[in-house]
Parts: C-alpha cells; sequence; structure tokens
C-alpha cells in the first residue's frame, strides 16, 4: 500500500517531487501535474514506481482530496501514470510520445509572410539577457513583480468585495465605452493630486496599461509626416509604436536633468518627454526647465506628452509638479499607470488630456476592445480608497529605498571601474561601462550565471547603438542577493575581457 504515516521521512521524500513553495489551497493541481512530468522527464521517478495514494497526497501536501484526484486523473490521461489493482497509481511502463511535426520535405512553400507586413516590429521585446527557460537567480531587469511586497490579503479583500451582488450589478453590465466611476474619482482624489494635477472626469480615460495609453495617443495625433521629438536614449517601445504610424521621428538631446529645452523642439508637432524619472537614465527634470519647456510649448504650437514613467515614488510632489499639473494652455497630454509598481500584470493605466482629445481616444479605444475589465477597474477603486494603495507605495519605497542602497554599495565594491546613475525613488540604476564595454557580449556569460539585466543599447536609436550602458532594476531581487548578483556580473565581465 502507499504510504499512510503522518510527518515520516517517506513524506518528506515525496514532497521533495512535488512543488515545494506553495502548499494548501494556493495548490493547483496543473502545478501537481507538471511537477510530476518534471520528475518523471528528469528520471527521479523511475518506470513503476508507486506514488502515494489521492489521500495521503492531500495529506501532504495540505490539499483537498479532489485536487489530487485531478491531478492523477489528468496524469493518468495523458499516459503519465497508470492504475494497476491492488497496486494503486505507478509511473507507466511506456511515456506518451511527443507530437511529430510533419516533414518539411514535400511541404507547400507557404507565402511570403514578411513581404505581406506593412510594419517592422523589433523582435527584442525584452531587451533582457536570459538565461534560457530557467527562472534567474540575480532579475536586475526593471519593472518586474515582487510578490514579498505585494499586499495580498489587502488586494484579495478588495477583489471579494469587488464580487459583492450590489458591486457586479454595476460592473457586469454592458457600459459601451465608459470606465468605472469609482476608480477614476479615486483618481481624482488620491493619485493625481499627488503629482499637482487637477482633472475633472471628462478628462480622465483608463487604458490597459500604459502602453495602450501609449499606442491610443500615437494612433490619434501622429501619422505620415508628423514630426515627434523623442528623448535620445528613451524608451524604445514608443519609438516603435510611432513607427508603426510612419510618423518622422526627431532625436532630442537630454542631460543630467533630463530632456534638454532648446531650438530643436521648436521643428516637432509632439515633444515626448519622461520628465518625472527619464526613461533609462532616471533623471528627474527641475522645476524650472519643467516649466520654460511650457513656455515653449505654448510659443512655438508644440504639444507635450508627458509619460510618468516610474515616478510613483518620486518625493517633494509640490516642488516636482508633473507637467500637467503645470499647464496653463492645455497642451500636456498625460500618460500614468496604475499598475507598474503595484503589479504589472493588472494591466491599468490612464491618460489625462482635454476633453476633446480624451472624447477622440475613447472613440478610437472602442474600436479595439470597449474598456478595460470592469471587475478589475473596482477592485482597484477599493483598493485606492481604503487607503491599501498609498500604504503600499510607502513599504515599496523603504523597500526600494534599501535596495538601493544595496546595489549602490555592490556597484562601487564589484565594479569600480563602471559609472552609474540613479535618481532617489527611480527603481532602476543606469549602469556605464569603461571604454570597449559591451553589454551584448556580456550578456550570454552573465545569464549562464543567473544574471539578467536590460541591455542599453535598445534605448538609443540610430544605426550604431551605443552598447556601453545597461539598465539595472531593483523592483524584484531581494537586497540580501544584490551583492551576489553584481559580484557574479562582475565576473561575466572580467570573462569577457580575457
Amino acid at each position: 500500500m502507499a504510504p499512510r504515516t503522518k510527518g515520516t521521512a517517506a513524506d518528506l521524500a515525496w514532497t521533495s517531487v512535488f512543488p515545494a513553495g506553495e502548499r494548501g489551497d494556493r495548490l493547483s493541481y496543473v502545478e501537481i501535474m507538471r511537477a510530476v512530468i518534471r520528475a518523471i522527464e528528469a528520471g527521479r521517478l523511475a518506470r513503476g514506481t508507486r506514488l502515494p495514494s489521492g489521500r495521503d497526497l492531500a495529506r501532504m501536501l495540505k490539499i483537498g482530496r479532489n485536487t489530487a484526484m485531478l491531478a492523477y486523473g489528468g496524469l493518468v490521461e495523458q499516459g503519465y501514470l497508470v492504475v494497476r489493482p491492488r497496486s494503486g497509481v505507478v509511473v507507466a511502463d511506456q511515456m506518451p510520445s511527443p507530437a511529430t511535426p510533419p516533414a518539411e520535405a514535400g511541404e507547400a512553400a507557404g507565402p511570403d509572410w514578411r513581404g505581406r507586413f506593412k510594419i517592422a516590429l523589433a523582435d527584442d521585446a525584452a531587451g533582457a539577457a536570459r538565461a534560457g527557460d530557467a527562472e534567474p537567480v540575480f532579475a536586475f531587469t526593471y519593472g518586474q513583480f515582487d510578490p514579498s511586497l505585494f499586499p495580498t490579503n489587502h488586494w484579495r479583500e478588495c477583489e471579494r468585495a469587488a464580487l459583492s451582488v450590489l458591486e457586479i450589478a454595476q460592473w457586469g453590465r454592458d457600459v459601451v465605452d465608459e470606465d468605472d466611476v469609482e476608480l477614476v474619482e479615486q483618481l481624482r482624489r488620491h493619485i493625481l493630486p499627488h503629482h499637482g494635477i487637477w482633472a475633472r472626469p471628462d478628462e480622465i480615460i483608463i487604458t490597459l496599461g500604459g502602453q495602450q495609453a501609449r499606442y491610443l495617443v500615437a494612433q490619434l495625433l501622429a501619422g505620415r509626416g508628423t514630426v515627434v521629438g523623442m528623448e535620445n536614449p528613451g524608451l524604445a517601445d514608443f519609438r516603435h509604436i510611432l513607427g508603426a504610424t510612419e510618423a518622422v521621428i526627431r532625436e532630442l538631446v537630454i542631460d543630467e536633468g533630463g530632456l534638454v529645452v532648446s531650438e530643436a523642439l521648436d521643428r516637432c508637432d509632439y515633444v515626448y518627454v519622461s520628465g518625472g524619472h527619464q526613461c533609462p537614465t532616471t533623471a528627474v527634470m527641475p522645476a524650472e526647465r519643467r516649466l520654460a519647456l511650457l513656455e515653449r510649448a505654448a510659443a512655438r504650437d508644440f504639444i507635450v506628452i508627458e509619460d510618468s514613467y516610474d515616478n510613483e515614488l518620486l518625493r517633494e510632489p509640490s516642488a516636482l509638479a508633473a507637467l500637467k499639473g503645470l499647464d496653463r494652455h492645455q497642451r500636456v497630454i498625460h500618460i500614468g499607470s496604475l499598475s507598474k509598481l503595484v503589479a504589472p500584470g493588472l494591466r491599468l493605466g490612464f491618460i489625462v488630456a482635454p476633453a476633446l482629445v480624451i472624447r477622440q481616444v475613447r472613440a478610437l479605444r472602442r474600436l479595439i476592445h470597449r474598456h478595460p475589465p470592469g471587475n478589475n477597474q473596482r477592485a482597484l477603486a477599493i483598493f485606492i480608497e481604503r487607503g491599501y494603495y498609498r500604504g503600499y507605495l510607502r513599504r515599496a519605497a523603504k523597500a526600494l529605498g534599501e535596495r538601493s542602497l544595496a546595489l549602490d554599495a555592490a556597484l562601487r565594491r564589484w565594479m569600480p571601474d563602471f559609472a552609474w546613475r540613479h535618481s532617489e525613488g527611480a527603481s532602476s540604476f543606469w549602469v556605464e561601462g569603461p571604454e570597449g564595454f559591451d553589454c551584448r557580449r556580456i550578456a550570454p556569460a552573465a545569464a549562464a550565471r543567473g544574471v539578467v539585466f536590460d541591455a542599453g543599447d535598445r534605448f538609443f536609436h540610430g544605426p550604431d547603438p551605443c552598447r556601453r550602458f545597461m539598465r539595472l532594476g531593483v523592483s524584484s531581487i531581494p537586497a540580501a542577493k544584490i551583492d551576489a548578483g553584481i559580484r557574479a556580473l562582475s565576473e561575466a565581465v572580467r570573462q569577457c575581457r580575457a
């Protein structure tokens, strides 16, 4: 019979086969199936090995018996396990064969798909060095989710509240292209004023993250012959979005204060700027320069597209009000995210602009999808209204501050010949290597040591993008792992120099 003792060595041996991180309700039958398949394919579970009974498996993993039986049933159906009389569930003698792709010989050639594409999009979507499919040991990539910081209990409370009968009656109906009124109100009361912005409801639209906001603005305003000024280096994705509109991109110079306000802006129809923490250098635009940019926009008749990139943790909002908050001429379109720091997978952002612009953006959004999911909007509205959002930002600011100090110390210790820039409240460092350093060349060696980072060349525009830079983020790596991670990165650099 399968082992039935409680808390025995047999239990420990079996639980090592199954997912070790989660137990109880959080463990799904799909995760159990994957774990067994991995163990079989790795040779840790031999043919004919008898598995615990469904009851024993449920006890060991602290899950429901139905979950255990669903997992076993699925594995039997797929052919990895079999049920034998008087023996129980065992590993099958013959494993299921992988699907065999059709032979290439004799196949029809198929259409020339590349020749049919009307736009050319970059293949390197993430721009980060990856260690195959393995989970990186030291993840220095920007904007990744850290479950250890996320207020799981508070969020689940808000999700449950959003699923009450009365709430469902509100967000479950077909509102065509409207947004959740409660989320818009929470934006007006608790989010936008923190950045010095006061807006009416008809001047706000909710989007599927900041990325969709950028896309909608570009589709509405840019076209063939439109001149859009962009910071160089700057946000690569927006450059690709503009490429789909056939707009003319004019590269603009930045310095330690972000975008330089100069005559180069005068030849633009639109100027895209990340003034909070400039992407990717983290530079913060001084208040005087913000005012100068707005005055020039009014005098030279161009529009400013302000991207509140990575500025949730900016200090002194009264001294560093967003460009939209300082705008007296209705010349700023403000793009923001409500989920980048909280949970990027939530995909909620917003645009603040004159009401006429918002009406057109809303009509354009309706052609793609009517509105972001109502339940997510209402749950986030409750999350903000109950004070959890602001409390989370305070905890995140403390944690990211500690990690930033640890990264600064580690860079000084292990990579003293590198230079870096980091502004207070930013969740990443902009790191410049010495002469001859190539971020793409060291990426494989770093990935082999479990280190991933954002390659810096993707932020530059031109025929010969600079490869001396890399971006190191601290949003998802614990402070305790940072020193070891930078040490591993420095070893990769030395290996490539040898």
